[in-house]
């Protein structure tokens, strides 16, 4: 581990977190900034965001501090824009600054950035292109690493995008099978795709669709995989389609023209609740099918995102730990349970934390004892992880310890790079990350090799409960508890997502339609059969005109008048209550109803 720390860092994504740190106000800016520069159509939005996310960063006092040329280009680079985009009150800066700025500054702002942008993306991408990342992956594969393949792309949009990330697989699938020249599934080159770059509408809501339109896409690759026989992993993404990819990874395996081959990968992320069943889905999977799944154990790169949707759509709780120490004890637990069932899987375990490398080195020969071929494998991003991995993959003469390490390798243009980028500096950039601790001199490696169990039981002491959530990370339905006179409780969501809540939301939708529902007046009498009253209206679902949600009566003018009384009558109370008061009146207020054979309800 101290070795580690001393090696130099020069280059990559460790080098740009260690200097730029998200806990420094330059960090975000360049975060915000990379994360959203290219996504802005228009050229005044863009000139404006560079204005407010550079100008106020110190980004002088970057220059010179790290040992990467990267980096200190990058900074002396973010000074000179830093200087163009302040306000022209600014004494310090020249007049011939000035007349830049006044003279078109701002396009050759937006250009400068751009560059700047497009350096930083050239730095984690393995080449612009699958020919150019071949050639240049031989290097490490002489060192003993081995490679799969990322052709970089967000969710498709459109159709359109969704068939040229389909060409771009088959293209790099030919490219990499042609280059593993044999080697097979774990000794070769392997290609990671995205299910959501195939597909436009790949979410639970277009079931049949995805079902009938992406699956052939996602065989058709397979297939093509297994001509060459190079393995193909179905990378994970958000934890709203782990179930929708769970229903495809099967279809796979129980296609006839895949029987027999152990080339289907599938990513699992530590960081989800359900990761132990998940695992054990994929081991009952792989036996029923009769073939050896690979499983690649990650710890998760989309942790924010998962945290705010659910705060955003108000979910009962968070689909993964609120605590970093949390997904570390649950990565251990799932290898173990990986290891566990070698006639199952072929796991696969990405991480770029020496600790967490250390443990599954003792764990699988507490497990599974002395190392074999095809056993399991390290994996890491390019750009990160080769000082740690230069140890791993060396021969055990050297003192090292001879495990194989493929390296997850990103294919594409700086364009498509950049959200990539994104959540790889939000994972390894936070002060918690072992990529970001490792740099510190002043953590001790004594604190950087802890135990996670350790750590559990230690906050479990603390707090007297085990498991319990970070205390400054409230639940959704808690998001505005504690504001004072604005606290109130979050409004509450369906996850639409979750097969048990369509479940109960389908039996509650069923047991609806059993009784008529009507809406009418205060003063109106219910009618026993409003298709045969006066004055009833039909409401019809929108979606199926056949179907007869309800019947509703309009108001009358007399109806109006009798509730403008009522109402006024009642406005004296009302104005005097406080807010929170009408607000828990309103919460606590039952929906008024007829209690007979027909029912009328309104909020």
């Amino acid at each position: 581990m101290q070795g580690l720390r001393d090696a130099p860092v020069t280059s990559g994504v460790a080098a740009l977190v260690q200097e730029f740190s998200l806990s420094s106000q330059e960090g975000v800016a360049l975060m915000c900034l990379a994360e959203a520069l290219l996504r802005i159509p228009d050229k005044a939005t863009r000139d404006a965001l560079i204005r407010d996310k550079i100008s106020h960063g110190d980004w002088r006092a970057h220059v010179g501090r790290s040992p990467s040329l990267f980096v200190n280009a990058a900074a002396w680079g973010l000074v000179l824009t830093g200087k163009l985009t302040a306000t022209s009150s600014e004494k310090t800066l020249s007049a011939a600054l000035t007349r830049v700025i006044g003279k078109g500054g701002e396009p050759l702002i937006r250009q400068g950035v751009h560059r700047a942008m497009k350096l930083m993306g050239e730095q984690f991408v393995t080449g612009q292109n699958i020919a150019e990342a071949l050639a240049n992956s031989r290097a490490h594969e002489k060192q003993g690493f081995r490679y799969s393949y990322d052709m970089l792309g967000e969710a498709a949009t459109t159709e359109a995008d969704a068939q040229r990330y389909l060409a771009d697989y088959q293209q790099a699938i030919h490219a990499i099978g042609s280059a593993s020249n044999g080697r097979g599934i774990f000794d070769g080159p392997g290609i990671s795709i995205k299910l959501s770059a195939l597909h436009p509408r790949y979410a639970r809501g277009q079931y049949e669709r995805v079902m009938s339109e992406l699956l052939p896409r996602v065989l058709h690759l397979a297939e093509l995989a297994r001509q060459y026989d190079i393995g193909m992993n179905i990378d994970a993404e958000e934890a709203d389609r782990l179930e929708l990819s769970l229903d495809l990874l099967e279809a796979l395996c129980a296609a006839p023209s895949l029987k027999g081959w152990s080339g289907i990968g599938f990513v699992v992320q530590a960081y989800q609740k359900r990761c132990p069943q998940v695992i054990d889905y994929l081991g009952d999977l792989a036996r029923r099918s009769r073939r050896r799944l690979m499983v690649r154990l990650v710890k998760g790169a989309y942790w924010d995102s998962e945290i705010k949707r659910s705060q955003i759509d108000g979910h009962a709780g968070y689909p993964v730990y609120t605590r970093k120490a949390y997904t570390d004890v649950s990565y251990l637990a799932c290898a173990k349970k990986l290891l566990s069932a070698p006639d199952a899987v072929y796991p696969q375990f990405a991480t770029h934390n020496a600790q967490t490398v250390a443990s599954i080195h003792h764990l699988a020969q507490a497990v599974g004892g002395s190392y074999y071929s095809g056993q399991y494998e390290f994996q890491c991003l390019h750009g990160m992880g080769e000082p740690l991995y230069a140890q791993v993959v060396g021969p055990t003469a050297e003192g090292e310890l001879a495990r194989p390490c493929r390296i997850y390798a990103p294919v594409g243009n700086h364009e498509t790079l950049l959200a990539y980028l994104v959540r790889r500096l939000l994972e390894n950039g936070a002060n918690t990350s072992f990529v970001n601790r490792i740099g510190d001199a002043s953590i001790p490696v004594s604190e950087l090799v802890q135990d996670p169990v350790q750590e559990v039981l230690r906050i479990a002491q603390e707090e007297g409960q085990l498991g319990a959530p970070h205390p400054r990370i409230a639940l959704p339905i808690d998001l505005y508890a504690g504001q004072g006179v604005l606290a109130r409780t979050n409004s509450q969501g369906l996850n639409l997502a979750n097969e048990q809540r369509l479940a109960s939301l389908a039996v509650a939708l069923l047991q609806s339609t059993s009784r008529p529902w009507l809406a009418a007046p205060p003063d109106v009498p219910a009618a026993a059969d409003p298709a045969r009253t006066e004055g009833w209206e039909a409401v019809r679902n929108p979606a199926e005109l056949s179907d007869v949600v309800g019947w509703v009566r309009e108001a009358s003018g007399q109806d109006v008048d009798a509730a403008a009384r009522r109402a006024a009558q009642a406005l004296p109370i009302w104005a005097g209550m406080p807010p929170s008061g009408r607000a828990d009146v309103r919460s606590r207020a039952p929906p008024t109803c007829w209690s007979s054979a027909a029912r009328r309800c309104w909020a």
